[in-house]
């Protein structure tokens, strides 16, 4: 990774939100007390049991490394909520005091170029409502460095939101129960949103899943759900700006290291940025990093499918066989 000289003073602020990973959450704060914020927000969720206790006090005990002028601000829950609704909790505390900042969680080590290209966005489309959130991850660049000074629109990418800042005015339109969801999913506007029937079906079985409760610990799917909703876009660079260090044991959702998005590179952005020359997406761009790097494989398709078709009993009966075979062939 290059060199990085920041272009400015930092002015925008920082949350961090952590459960009980110490040593990624070490990383993180590292990264953003070289940043230097003005402003430190970190919420911790609350231990379910006693032993949990010790591992949660050990993270919140991070806040002592903040050795720069800076406003701390903490949100440490007495009792568990949940990475569904620890984590919308995090982010409305956040937004209920800050109109626009960057958004940590404990397992994404941001690049330093991540503060402020994410600086400069925030301010160039603070107004804009087509621009929903600036995403600091980009996994489609497979370790080549190519045009680090630009960055891209996307519509059409799910969940992942592994290092990102928005503003207040997309979270209010944020909804964590999908309430919209039964009437849109049949709509002739929803249906029309799509690239491929590929990824409407995809899409269509993430939402249908996270407002079932059959994933009961998303955020961030109806955080997309909420974009398409408002017709708007994200913003991707050009080079991947933040990075999962969290694949493994002790992960929510990235629980295989040999996960294809599992990837170690991490880049500098480069300044000035060059902004596109409009607000518009690529619908080939889109679609092949849809498929390359957020529709499941094919292995996982074919699971859901035969489980689908199966009764209740028997879907219970062999999904840890299927699990573990799965896990044996490395397939995510």
């Amino acid at each position: 990774m290059t060199a990085f000289t920041p272009p400015g003073p930092l002015r925008i602020p920082v949350l961090i939100t952590a459960f009980t990973r110490y040593d990624t959450t070490r990383v993180v704060m590292e990264a953003v007390r070289k940043a230097r914020p003005p402003r430190l927000y970190f919420a911790c969720d609350g231990p379910r049991n006693e032993a949990e206790r010790i591992k949660t006090d050990r993270v919140r005990s991070l806040v002592e490394l903040v050795d720069w002028p800076c406003e701390l601000h903490t949100l440490f829950h007495e009792k568990n909520k949940g990475s569904k609704y620890g984590m919308a909790a995090n982010f409305t505390w956040f937004f209920d005091q800050e109109p626009e900042g960057v958004i940590l969680e404990d397992d994404i080590e941001p690049a330093q170029s991540f503060f402020w290209f994410a600086q400069e966005l925030l301010e160039r489309y603070r107004n804009d409502d087509r621009i929903w959130a600036i995403i600091g991850n980009n996994l489609s660049t497979e370790g080549v460095e190519k045009d680090p000074e630009g960055y891209w629109f996307s519509a059409h990418g799910y969940g992942a939101y592994w290092g990102w800042a928005g503003w207040k005015r997309s979270w209010d339109r944020f909804d964590i129960d999908m309430k919209a969801w039964p009437a849109l999913r049949d709509s002739a506007e929803f249906n029309a949103f799509f690239l491929s029937q590929g990824e409407r079906s995809e899409v269509h079985e993430l939402f249908e899943s996270t407002w079932d409760l059959t994933i009961p610990t998303a955020w961030d799917y109806q955080f997309d759900l909420a974009k398409i909703q408002a017709g708007a876009v994200n913003i991707l660079p050009n080079v991947n700006l933040c990075r999962n260090i969290g694949f493994g044991e002790g992960g929510t959702h990235t629980v295989s290291s040999k996960d294809p998005r599992n990837q170690s590179y991490l880049h500098e952005a480069v300044f000035p940025l060059t902004a596109p020359a409009q607000v518009s997406i690529d619908p080939d761009r889109d679609l092949a990093y849809f498929n390359a790097y957020i529709r499941r494989p094919l292995f996982r398709r074919i699971k859901s499918a035969v489980k689908g078709l199966l009764p209740g009993s028997l879907d219970r009966a062999i999904t840890p066989a299927l699990s573990k075979l799965q896990r044996r062939l490395g397939l995510s």
